[in-house]
């Protein structure tokens, strides 16, 4: 039974790719698929992404079974992904700490291998660039620079694109559409500015979809967003999604330190004494605060 890849949903149809060896030139034209009504779909139901059995039955393409999924996306909802791409801008907009946090915090909570990406360099001087670059390295993060005028970094991108399902995600405005059009010309995907008013990118990507640029490469632009939920998460999990405060908690003298006021605390430590950013702690409380609220609310 031939398996595909669920590329695009649109009102009750599923558009797939076949995942068979293609010969020769790969088709840029999915098949249109209806479920088989015996099919049991989970509350999720066929996302994005998802690997399919299909057949044809009286002339239409019907999905007749969900393969099972290696990873999935709460946001943006998407299954099999191999690689989590954040974009933010070195500039228009400008980077917003807070909002970096949550988004590394979502990936993380993904167990998706993911990097940092820091578009539009051209408008900075490389110092500013590469302090930037450095402050995440610095956190524990894979991160690279880019700009969709210079072509600087396309090379790297494509690499770590390679052989893998890539889904990019990041707040609008920051280029995610713009990259994809420079790794992959023949997307041609819709791109936007920034709006001048409100300081925010305009909405340019309306859905998710999969888009196949080589045999076994495909790579989703989803759309842009400049909030995020963490409301799955419990509070006391938040410091385990930052990688650079791990080889502290360890000696923390309580288990369940939430690294605030406790004493013994090696994370409140380590700050004080400059070896963790007192900018990144704060994104970290700024976060629990969060984090706790919702929780409260949620459950009393």
């Amino acid at each position: 039974m031939p398996i595909g890849r669920v590329v695009r949903a649109i009102g009750g149809f599923y558009y797939v790719e076949s995942l068979e060896k293609p010969r020769g030139k790969v088709s840029s034209e999915p098949l249109e698929c209806s479920i088989r009504g015996k099919l049991k779909l989970g509350k999720e139901g066929i996302l994005v992404g998802d690997k399919v059995e299909f057949l044809e039955v009286d002339g239409h393409t019907v999905i007749v079974n969900i393969l099972p999924r290696e990873t999935e996306l709460k946001r943006p909802y998407i299954a099999n992904v191999d690689l989590i791409v954040l974009v933010f801008a070195q500039r228009n907009p400008d980077p917003n700490d807070y909002l970096i946090a949550k988004f590394l915090v979502l990936a993380e909570t993904s167990r998706v291998p993911y990097l940092i990406v820091f578009n539009k360099t051209d408008l900075v001087d490389k110092s500013e660039s590469l302090k930037l670059m450095n402050i995440y390295r610095n956190y524990g993060y894979r991160v690279m620079c880019t700009s969709v005028i210079t072509h600087l970094g396309k090379h790297n991108l494509q690499q770590a694109l390679k052989d893998k399902v890539s889904v990019f995600a990041g707040p609008s405005g920051v280029g995610k559409s713009a990259l994809l059009n420079m790794v992959a010309p023949g997307l041609s995907l819709q791109t936007g500015n920034v709006s001048e008013k409100i300081g925010r990118g305009k909405h340019t990507t309306r859905e998710v979809q999969l888009l196949r640029i080589k045999p076994s490469c495909f790579i989703a632009d989803t759309p842009g967003f400049s909030q995020i939920a963490l409301d799955f998460l419990n509070p006391r999990e938040l410091a385990d999604c930052f990688p650079d405060f791990e080889e502290y908690r360890e000696s923390c003298k309580f288990k369940t330190c939430l690294h605030l006021s406790e004493p013994g605390c090696s994370v409140k430590t380590a700050v004080a004494e400059g070896q963790i950013s007192p900018g990144r702690y704060q994104s970290y409380t700024d976060l629990l605060s969060e984090l706790k609220e919702t929780w409260e609310n949620k459950y009393h």
